[in-house]
């Protein structure tokens, strides 16, 4: 949850870590019910972080991305977070909703808590919580598809996309494109990206021809899970260059999402 409400990777690891040695260090004895009392732990940090981070959101350089999330071991743990996690098309959806519309919706949707208990921890009445509710479902109406076959159309279009960065003929991602396909590129004022989305397979397909040059000559693309979908991570040397997610629409790529802000790449280099 910490995640999905903040966008961030490092974050959300900072906040869980918190709670949890605030419970260590407290008296465990007179908690009631632990579910909701870790929830109201986790939700009270969120929102203290949040409201830095919509300041810094408000001056940010160009389109605003989530931190990409990738499993980097064989850990059952990591295998479950793949399952449960977000596509990035559905994160944007979710941080287009308030912060309490957030809040509200993945106590209901992913803690499955009534909404008397996620009133207790919100500070607000339960009828109040129920329309909170009804405006953020209302508002994630249209979700990106994350179907097993979504999945493996995804695998041959990133194979495809990653031959096409690797030989420099991008004439390729032509047939893997939807005609009106967008691409984000999140640089954050700290790597070199473009400042708005752009738009149409065959204007993506320069952007990528005019940026190849630019990339490390020793650069190598994995194919890895980002995001609950297939995705690519780029390396030069040691160190992630950029990480790049997808969103599938009838058997075609709609969105490519590229995050190049190295602030946001720093948990896959450790």
């Amino acid at each position: 949850m910490s995640y999905q409400m903040m966008g961030s990777v490092m974050d959300a690891e900072d906040i869980v870590q918190d709670v949890f040695l605030s419970l260590e260090e407290g008296d465990g004895t007179q908690i009631r019910n632990a579910k909701s009392y870790l929830c109201k732990m986790t939700v009270n940090r969120c929102l203290n972080k949040l409201k830095s981070a919509s300041r810094q959101r408000e001056t940010y350089v160009g389109p605003w991305l989530p931190e990409p999330y990738a499993a980097v071991s064989d850990d059952p743990m990591d295998q479950y977070i793949i399952k449960e996690s977000l596509t990035t098309a559905y994160l944007l959806l979710l941080h287009q909703l308030s912060d309490m519309e957030r809040i509200v919706f993945l106590l209901r949707e992913v803690f499955t808590l009534p909404f008397s208990e996620i009133a207790t921890i919100v500070g607000k009445s339960e009828g109040n919580c129920r329309q909170i509710d009804y405006r953020a479902r209302r508002s994630l109406a249209q979700q990106p598809e994350t179907r097993s076959e979504v999945r493996a159309v995804g695998v041959r279009h990133v194979e495809t996309f990653i031959q096409a960065l690797a030989t420099g003929n991008m004439n390729l991602l032509l047939d893997i494109l939807k005609v009106d396909a967008t691409l984000y590129t999140d640089g954050g004022g700290k790597a070199q990206a473009a400042l708005r989305p752009i738009v149409g397979s065959k204007i993506v397909a320069r952007y990528f021809e005019a940026i190849r040059p630019k990339v490390p000559q020793d650069f190598v693309c994995e194919l890895r899970e980002v995001n609950a979908l297939p995705g690519i991570v780029i390396k030069t040397g040691p160190f992630t260059f950029s990480v790049i997610s997808i969103q599938i629409e009838n058997d075609l790529i709609s969105n490519v999402y590229i995050v190049m802000n190295p602030e946001k790449l720093l948990h896959f280099n450790l």
